[in-house]
């Protein structure tokens, strides 16, 4: 079996610390406002942002990840003070360092005296992009945006519906779609982080879902590198929308971690020209 490697890299998920709100802006907010991003490895959105007095840094806007992680070498930059905590990354928990920015900003979005969490941002230079900050929901949800990979560009605000909509469930952690793989509902947590579909090998047989394998991967991830094997499934849909069939399987959590959540959904397995995150109405819209 052939062994590659793949930029799997998000996935952030809030476990165990306690943390304050961030501040918001007060100001008044342009309505609608544009902002471009690159596409890094055809899936990670990077935008350029400002932490405190450090303007021109680059940030991975990541849907799933719930918290903004920030690089270590920022932080020291910064002289921020560090507190030790714990978070879930994707299949086990991992110590991490957590700090409180002083202010956050791109586009039109802006906070204060934001908790994040401080770790080592440099595998993101295996996809050729250096990365000082991870931006996660905590941040992202606070306006309705919208993806326009055509212009290579974001816009905040108003929106209008895509073509294809769905419910979108939201609570502090995560955001998550129902799908179906080979006609079997599953759930999934939305991820730009992700270059595609990864789903946990043992909930998915739990299911009675069958897949065909293809070949080893692996993915670098926060404190090491993540083991996958790329599968196919016979069909995975979204809202009844035919998407992309390859996945990525990895080991399921122990019980009781992320109960109810079968996998991961990276957007590009839409092929969308456009996706709209609306959290007023909860709903993910697409057009292809």
């Amino acid at each position: 079996m052939r062994k590659s490697f793949v930029g799997l890299l998000g996935f952030l998920l809030l476990s165990q610390i306690g943390t304050a709100k961030a501040g918001k802006d007060s100001s008044q907010p342009n309505p609608n406002e544009e902002m471009p991003f690159e596409l890094v490895s055809g899936y990670l959105m990077v935008v350029e942002g400002s932490i405190g007095p450090l303007h021109g840094l680059k940030f991975v806007l990541d849907t799933g990840a719930t918290h903004t992680a920030v690089n270590g070498k920022v932080a020291e930059q910064l002289g921020l003070p560090l507190l030790t905590g714990k978070v879930f990354n994707i299949d086990k928990m991992v110590e991490t360092g957590w700090t409180a920015l002083p202010e956050v900003e791109f586009g039109p979005i802006r906070a204060s005296h934001l908790p994040a969490m401080v770790t080592d941002l440099d595998y993101f230079r295996s996809l050729g992009s250096h990365v000082d900050a991870v931006i996660g929901l905590d941040l992202l949800r606070q306006r309705n945006f919208s993806i326009d990979f055509a212009r290579k560009k974001m816009r905040f605000g108003q929106l209008e519906t895509g073509r294809h909509a769905i419910p979108m469930m939201s609570d502090d952690v995560s955001l998550k779609v129902e799908a179906e793989a080979n006609g079997r509902l599953i759930h999934m947590i939305l991820d730009s982080g992700a270059p595609g579909p990864m789903l946990y090998e043992e909930r998915l047989e739990n299911r009675a879902v069958d897949y065909s394998i293809e070949q080893e991967d692996y993915g670098f991830r926060i404190h090491g590198v993540l083991r996958l094997t790329r599968a196919r499934l016979r069909r995975l849909q979204l809202g009844g929308s035919d998407v992309g069939r390859t996945v990525f399987l990895t080991h399921s959590p122990a019980k009781g971690v992320l109960d109810g959540v079968d996998g991961f959904l990276g957007l590009t397995a839409l092929r969308a020209r456009r996706i709209n995150f609306d959290f007023e109405n909860n709903t993910l819209s697409w057009t292809n």
